[in-house]
């Protein structure tokens, strides 16, 4: 199949993108000490940069100004005060040192019910919307997540019958399960047991509410002057502002909670109010699941309202996500590719024919076939683009035959709550892109000032 509209040049606002191809937002735990971006996390966007991408969506950058964020044990990137502005304005500058490419900022006021207090402050609970707290349900691992866990030593799911005879449970029999399962995950596996079995959340205050918004409006605003050509707001699979949105997760009476105007509200708030700030012409835009695939969870028809919501709130594009942790499999790591596809109709109708984003694809070919079908405008790769970094550019050579598939391990996923350093079963070099600049190196690209200075360094003196 032709492969070429792939690379055609798309318009988000003012924004050109080369091409149709993203690199997925994903927290790898490559951060520095206390939140700042890294030579490592330099190296590691550049090397994805230098591979073809036409646009760089950062992992979920932390804008949360209370100490309850949650799960600093996954190292996010924090913009929690100015300290950090230099090094992610650097970010952008390496990013944008790559022909063409273009970065946006995904930020996020944190992890809600999915985290847990900062290891500094265990007494104070993660903020939520209501105090409910998340529950994995185990039918929902897929073979992926099933392969990690019995790494991790739980042989329970083999000992089961297998993660087909444990997705086909009942209610009523996954209930006796849960009695034998947690206790043996706490047993074998306790840095993974509160990634299944989360903490009870404190219900958020509305002053509290209030204060998120405007922190977030105001770093926003400071990640456009830090050279970001877009930002998007973190509003997905099960995360804070997620659990606003969903009934399952938001039971509260006030103006934040109830009818769906109520639950959008405090994203509804920050997209206005940051619009309002920088004008029409900005790239704002919305990561979204297309249904959360849980009982009394965001459907797919309500979060298409939220979408016409958002969009006349400000949002100019959406990128699609799914699910949540109390459902492994379908949120962040299917074992297939192209599963997001099915909700981009309804976002682009919604939208009134905003650009939508898609992820999950590995094959050259279906990711094409997608944005042909004219559901999608742009895909992005999450863990192909782990696996291999130069996908795009092998796809242009016409070197498909090349890359490095994904094998859908989920060994990434697991690392990243195992607390380790994140590696790739089929990609040594992940995790460890500072250490060979021969992955990320741009001489190529050197403006003319630079080479001009390189040029006149030979005539110096040796002393």
């Amino acid at each position: 199949m032709d492969t070429s509209i792939l690379f055609e040049p798309i318009q988000i606002g003012k924004i050109e993108l080369k091409n149709r191809i993203a690199m997925s937002p994903m927290n790898m735990g490559y951060t520095g000490p206390e939140g700042y971006a890294s030579e490592q996390t330099n190296a590691w966007y550049a090397t994805r940069a230098r591979g073809g991408f036409g646009l760089i969506i950062t992992e979920c950058v932390v804008a949360n100004p209370y100490p309850w964020r949650g799960s600093d044990s996954l190292n996010p990137l924090l913009l929690e005060s100015q300290n950090k502005y230099r090094q992610l304005s650097q970010l952008a500058d390496v990013i944008h040192s790559y022909k063409g490419t273009k970065v946006f900022m995904q930020l996020s006021p944190g992890w809600g019910r999915q985290g847990h207090p900062d290891l500094e402050h265990e007494s104070i609970a993660s903020g939520a919307p209501s105090a409910i707290p998340m529950e994995m349900d185990l039918r929902k691992f897929n073979k992926g997540w099933a392969k990690q866990v019995k790494r991790l030593g739980i042989d329970l799911i083999d000992e089961l019958g297998g993660v087909e005879k444990i997705q086909s449970l009942s209610d009523e029999d996954y209930e006796g399960l849960k009695e034998i399962a947690f206790p043996y995950i706490q047993e074998h596996a306790p840095q993974f047991y509160h990634v299944v079995k989360g903490h009870t959340p404190r219900e958020l205050t509305i002053a509290e509410i209030a204060k998120l918004e405007d922190f977030m409006v105001e770093q926003a605003c400071a990640a456009y002057s830090l050279s970001y050509d877009g930002v998007e707001l973190h509003t997905p699979h099960g995360y804070l502002l997620h659990q606003f949105l969903s009934p399952r997760s938001n039971q509260r009476s006030d103006i934040y909670g109830g009818s769906t105007e109520n639950r959008a509200r405090v994203v509804t708030n920050i997209l206005e109010r940051i619009r309002k700030k920088v004008g029409p012409d900005k790239v704002l835009g919305c990561r979204l699941s297309g249904d959360e695939l849980m009982p009394d969870g965001l459907t797919h028809a309500e979060a298409c309202k939220m979408v016409k919501l958002f969009t006349d709130a400000g949002a100019n594009y959406f990128n699609i996500s799914q699910g949540s942790y109390e459902n492994p499999g379908a949120a962040f790591a299917p074992d297939g590719e192209d599963d997001f596809t099915r909700w981009a109709p309804g976002f682009k109708d919604a939208s009134g024919g905003m650009p939508i984003i898609t992820p999950s694809f590995i094959h050259p070919e279906t990711a094409a076939a997608a944005i042909s079908s004219g559901k999608t405008d742009i895909i992005s790769l999450g863990r192909q683009s782990i696996a291999d970094p130069y996908w795009p550019a092998k796809v242009k050579a016409g070197r498909s035959e090349d890359i490095m598939k994904c094998t859908r391990c989920q060994q990434c996923y697991m690392n990243l709550f195992e607390s380790r350093w994140i590696r790739c079963s089929v990609n040594l070099t992940a995790g460890f892109e500072k250490y060979y600049p021969e992955l990320w190196q741009n001489d190529g690209l050197m403006d003319a000032r630079a080479r001009k200075f390189m040029d006149k360094r030979a005539d110096l003196p040796q002393i």
